[in-house]
Parts: C-alpha cells; structure tokens; sequence
C-alpha cells in the first residue's frame, strides 16, 4: 500500500496517514481536557482543521504556534477521510504578533475571522494563502497601519469570491472616466453619466482613484486610513457592509475592534 503525496501510512487495520503542510493558524477553539480544535489556512488555500491534545496546559510547548496568523509547519495524523484529524507537530516559522499593540492584534483576530469563514474544506484557492500572508507580514512590518491593511483585505477577500468586479469600467455603460456614484449588487460598479442617483447619497469624488490604489498596490502599502479622505471612507464602508453580509452576518472580533478603537 503506496502513501499519498506528503504523508505516509502507517501500519494496522485501517489506513492513516501523516501530513505536513505549510499553512497559516485561522483559529483555536477550547477542546476537551486542555486541548483545541484548531483550524488552518493551508498554503494551497484549502481549509484544514485538527485537534491539538493538551495545547491549552500551561506547560504545553507548542501555544505560540497557535496563535491567529501564525505561518506555520503543521503535521496531521489520522484516516484519510476523518472530518478531525490530530495534530502531531506544529512549529511556529512566522508571526506577526506586535506585542504591546493592540489595535494590530485585533485586526489580525478579524482577518483570522474572515478567512476561518472563506476558506472551505477540500477546495482549493491559493490566492486566499498569499493574500493573508501577505497582510501578516504587513502588519509585522508597519503595526500602525493595522486598519488600512484590514481595509485591503476586505477589498481583496471580495475579489477572490467574485463579488467584486474591477473599477476600471462601469458595469453599466462600460464608460471608463465618469465617476463612480453607486455599486450595484446586480452590475457592480456605475457612473455619474448613466446612474441617476441623490448627490448626498453618490459616492464622493475620488472612489475610482482610491479603488485604483487598492487593485495595484500591495499590502504592505495599503492606503492608511483617513478620517479626512470621503472616498476611503465610503468606500471602506460599503465594502464591509457586503463582506460581512455575505459571511452571514457580524462577527464578534470586528464587534471587539470598534468598542476598542
């Protein structure tokens, strides 16, 4: 009997395998006497979810690794087709914990919250896995812009599920430099020239600008929030609004960073 890629069966009645993944922690929920279910970002974009025995005992070796956003090497061991297997090994390879800042750490809970319910089981989509690496490795680097770089994934988690289309044009009338007053649900993006709409409740001068420097900037040079900047802030908004009402509803890390900020 041959292994699969990356695991190897061991011995006994029934088949199990060891398989090693470069992933990034989502999330670790309390489990029966000190341990945790703990679910993963796998680095092809797949949802992966184990139990780590113990790893909530004050003497346990391995809770760094858990924490949200860690870039880890995690093992699993269990039958092939388990909806739990148990994790064996899990060594810590990046985090982008701040220690001291909080407002970094409660986004990176967010982030961890949103891809947790992104992310599915057995489909792959690696675009997820370098979208969230890239926001962990630009919070290291730049903690102060912990909401900009949430502001960023958000646009970008919509792009990945198809709900965003690109800014470029108007889905309307296709028309390339009017400003963008509405999105649509139905054709996304419309402008002032074929988009009758109340000029308080247009989306304020500079939307497509702002746009343009999410789609072609990277995470490590999200666009830093400003209260002054209408365009980022509407824009900002309603991007939340529908990510989160896609996902079902609030969830309770962004209800602890705005009692928080």
């Amino acid at each position: 009997m041959r292994p699969g890629p990356g695991g190897r069966v061991e011995s006994g009645q029934t088949e199990r395998v060891i398989r090693t993944h470069s992933a990034i922690v989502l999330k670790a929920v309390p489990y029966a006497e000190g341990g945790a279910v703990v679910s993963f970002l796998s680095e092809l974009g797949e949802r992966l979810t184990g139990v780590a025995k113990g790893v909530k005992k004050p003497t346990a070796k391995w809770v760094a690794a858990f924490e949200p956003l860690s870039m880890v090497r995690v093992s699993f061991f269990g039958k092939e087709q388990a909806e739990l297997k148990r994790v064996t090994r899990c060594e810590l390879s990046f985090s982008p914990l701040t220690l001291g800042h909080l407002e970094s750490s409660l986004v990176m809970a967010c982030l961890a919250d949103l891809f947790d319910r992104v992310a599915r089981e057995s489909i792959e989509d690696d675009r997820l896995y370098r979208l969230l690496s890239a926001c962990g490795r630009a919070l290291k680097a730049d903690p102060d812009n912990a909401l900009g770089i949430l502001a960023y994934a958000e646009h970008w988690l919509l792009h990945c599920m198809g709900l965003l289309p690109h800014p470029r044009v108007c889905g309307q009338c296709g028309n390339d430099s009017a400003a963008i007053v509405l999105l649509s649900p139905e054709v996304g993006w419309c402008c002032a020239s074929c988009t009758p709409v109340d000029p308080l409740e247009a989306l304020p001068p500079g939307t497509r600008e702002h746009l343009r420097r999410l789609r072609t900037g990277g995470a490590e040079v999200a666009p830093r929030v400003d209260p002054t900047d209408a365009a980022q802030t509407a824009v900002s908004a309603i991007l939340r609004a529908r990510l989160l009402h896609e996902l079902g509803g609030g969830l309770r890390s962004y209800e602890v960073l705005w009692r928080t900020v």
